[in-house]
């Protein structure tokens, strides 16, 4: 055997006793290194597996950091478990096909832990170890025990010294379980036709995985107590579960690392746009340019960097998704699952809240509501230690809901604070027919200097004059009269007014 086959401790690291992951150490493949003794009843066993490389992919924790999720069981475990029961007492070989990321190798491992016995031994072969050997390092082992053989992409295992059809023949002779996980692109094409790796998987039994869960697994999805899968459960649009789950850490670490100046910083900004809207719960795509505004960013490129980010990682999704509408783009799914887990990123300000408010408002109403819930739970505490800009977008965000109350509360504290902001209470005021009730307001803005406001006062109390001038005229007041001529003729030259 080589050295590969039983890898020396690493700080990669699989532990399933506590469910953490960490990436696995890529054997070399085809090169078939080596190989060394390593007697069978020297392997591993099954419940000391805790630094072998098995292909399983991590997901992020919330936390941020790499982990494996609670394993949801599949409709095929029934089957695989009485396969590999049979198998552990025969020997032979035992695949696990699957669509790419459909989680072959999270299935085949859970299903060992379920069938294998604590005392069963396993030898993780990485791709491309010579297993010639293999034969005489069982012989002379404690028959009374379980030895396994794991073989994570069997492809990269077939060959002169790697798995043949009477090297299979001698682990079925040995009894031992060899237990693999394929592609089933991969299968196909080694599995058919008249070809020495199709008499070695002739002697497979298989089980297929699908990306496509049934009703009765997203059933046991929805049940399960872990942020990760109830993302996945709510979130993964179109993408199967264990796509979800797996291409979310490779878009959340790629566009991480995309800040750097010698990476793509300007195709950071993009997305971090696409992303804090996200974030926000804003689900509509919005042309380029808004999540450029949202920034005040420029760039040099934007067509390649939104080509850049577009692209599929792991024949999966990108960092950004097509809109329905031509030139729409929105951050997908798995990566704002990814960004909202993460304590990376800074807390999102009253102006990404407003902006994504009346994104909503305008692209996507049926998300206003969430994103406005969202908004005020995640300020109110800014808001309740007088952060003016936040108790502002406090008081815009229950406008775009209609909730008037609550814009008052908000308005008010702002004008009491702030006075130079108090006409935007007035305005508020104005909308709701209030006119009089406004004009102590704009007064408040005038006193310190705000010119629209002095500009809007003044209007306001020349119709007013105007309403009690007539009012007066009408009783009979020739003084009256006389100033109401004057400033109709006034107002006529200046029309814009403000009806109460």
């Amino acid at each position: 055997m080589s050295s590969a086959a039983v890898p020396a401790p690493t700080g990669d690291h699989v532990d399933f006793s506590h469910g953490t992951f960490h990436a696995p150490v890529i054997g070399v493949q085809n090169n078939y290194p080596a190989p060394a003794s390593a007697p069978a009843d020297s392997w591993p066993r099954l419940t000391e597996v805790r630094r072998l490389t098995l292909g399983i992919r991590p997901v992020l924790r919330p936390g941020g950091e790499p982990d494996l999720a609670p394993y949801i069981r599949r409709d095929v475990d029934d089957e695989l478990d009485r396969l590999l029961a049979h198998r552990l007492r025969t020997g032979g070989l035992v695949v696990v096909t699957g669509e790419p990321l459909s989680g072959t190798s999270r299935t085949a491992w859970a299903a060992l832990r379920r069938v294998g016995g604590s005392r069963a031994r396993v030898l993780n072969a990485q791709p491309g170890t010579d297993l010639s050997e293999l034969p005489a390092l069982l012989r002379g082992r404690d028959r009374s025990g379980t030895h396994v053989v794991w073989l994570d992409d069997l492809e990269g295992h077939l060959g002169e010294r790697g798995m043949t059809a009477g090297l299979l023949a001698q682990c079925v002779h040995e009894g031992v379980l060899v237990l693999a996980t394929m592609g089933d692109e991969a299968y196909d094409a080694h599995r058919f036709g008249d070809r020495p790796t199709a008499r070695v998987l002739g002697m497979a039994r298989t089980v297929e995985l699908t990306c496509r869960w049934s009703e009765a697994e997203l059933d046991r999805l929805a049940a399960a107590d872990d942020p990760r899968l109830t993302d996945a459960a709510r979130r993964r649009g179109p993408l199967g579960v264990t796509q979800f789950l797996a291409v979310g850490p490779e878009l959340w670490e790629e566009w991480r690392r995309s800040r750097r100046p010698s990476a793509r910083p300007g195709a950071y900004e993009l997305v971090r746009g696409a992303v804090d809207m996200g974030r926000c719960g804003m689900t509509a795509a919005l042309d380029v340019s808004a999540w450029l505004d949202l920034f005040d960013v420029h760039l040099p490129d934007v067509e390649e960097d939104v080509e850049w980010a577009a692209l599929p990682r792991l024949g999966v999704c990108g960092l950004l998704v097509r809109g329905e509408r031509p030139g729409t783009w929105r951050a997908s799914e798995p990566l704002v699952a990814a960004a909202l887990r993460s304590p990376d990123l800074p807390p999102l300000g009253p102006g990404a809240w407003w902006f994504a408010a009346e994104m909503a408002s305008i692209h996507r109403p049926s998300d206003l509501a969430a994103v406005v819930e969202a908004g005020r739970a995640d300020l109110l505490a800014r808001g309740e230690e007088d952060d003016w800009d936040t108790v502002e977008c406090l008081a815009d965000l229950a406008v775009f809901v209609d909730d008037d109350a609550d814009a008052r509360h908000w308005f008010g504290r702002l004008a009491d604070g702030r006075p130079d902001r108090a006409w935007l209470f007035a305005d508020h005021l104005v909308r709701q027919g209030e006119t009089t009730a406004a004009i102590g307001y704009y007064e408040r803005a005038a006193q310190v200097g705000h010119l629209g406001s002095q500009e809007v006062l003044g209007r306001l109390l020349l119709e007013h004059a105007e309403h009690w001038l007539a009012i007066a005229a009408a009783g009979g007041s020739e003084a009256a009269a006389t100033r109401l001529a004057a400033l109709r003729e006034a107002l006529a030259r200046n029309p814009a007014t403000v009806k109460e």
